[in-house]
């Protein structure tokens, strides 16, 4: 093969979308930040863990999430064993700044698409987001620092146009503190490294174990009439 034909191939495995819209960018990016960390890490190894932190971080908060319920938590606590809390904090809510940045624009553009216009006119729908615009940087920091499903945010955020810039800053908020809490939490819970994420995998199991009987039930349920 000539050095044309293999940069053309290579040109092309770069340029080439890889799965849904949202995961290309995600790859992308997660990409670019890869390499432009290389340089300090070299430079300070000890940022090496740090830099694989906020890839994590990326990726968990990215279209996999909610695929795979209760497992950045314990990334955040043994994260915390290595790090200062604080550090584990700011890394942890630039990196979701970042991804919830992506995400904003990709779900405004899956929400608004042509297809989903019936979608969007139901009534659940409708009130739905006319609840969130009674205080959408409220609802924002609440799903943020609690354990509620931050997807949802996701959806209402860019349906509801709420700026991004506020969307951010909400998210902020809510996020730093959750992290920071997860990230000291694993310093002083009394257990080994291992038991957290035996625990976390056992969870994640469960989780998605109920959600496939789920499924399974309601194929099999008749349908109605």
């Amino acid at each position: 093969m000539s050095i044309a034909a293999s940069v053309g191939s290579a040109v092309h495995a770069l340029i080439r979308r890889r799965g849904t819209t949202q995961w290309d960018a995600v790859i992308r990016g997660t990409g670019v930040l890869a390499l432009l960390g290389i340089y300090p890490i070299l430079r300070w190894p000890d940022l090496a863990g740090l830099m694989g932190f906020l890839v994590v971080t990326i990726i968990m908060n990215g279209p996999i999430s909610p695929i795979f319920p209760a497992t950045y938590e314990p990334v955040l606590m043994l994260a915390g064993r290595v790090y200062q809390p604080w550090i584990i904090a700011a890394v942890g809510t630039a990196g979701t700044l970042y991804i919830e940045y992506i995400n904003y624009y990709l779900y405004r553009y899956a929400v608004f698409h042509p297809k989903l216009d019936q979608a969007r006119n139901n009534i659940w729908v409708r009130t739905t987001v006319d609840l969130f615009r009674r205080s959408p940087f409220l609802a924002i920091v609440i799903v943020a620092f609690t354990p509620l499903p931050y997807w949802a945010i996701r959806i209402l955020g860019p349906l509801a146009r709420y700026p991004i810039g506020k969307y951010l800053l909400a998210t902020f908020i809510g996020r730093f503190p959750r992290l920071w809490f997860y990230a000291a939490l694993g310093l002083w819970l009394p257990v080994s490294g291992a038991a957290i994420v035996g625990g976390s995998v056992v969870l994640a199991a469960a989780i998605l174990l109920a959600g496939w009987i789920q499924r399974v039930r309601a194929r099999r349920e008749p349908a109605p009439g």
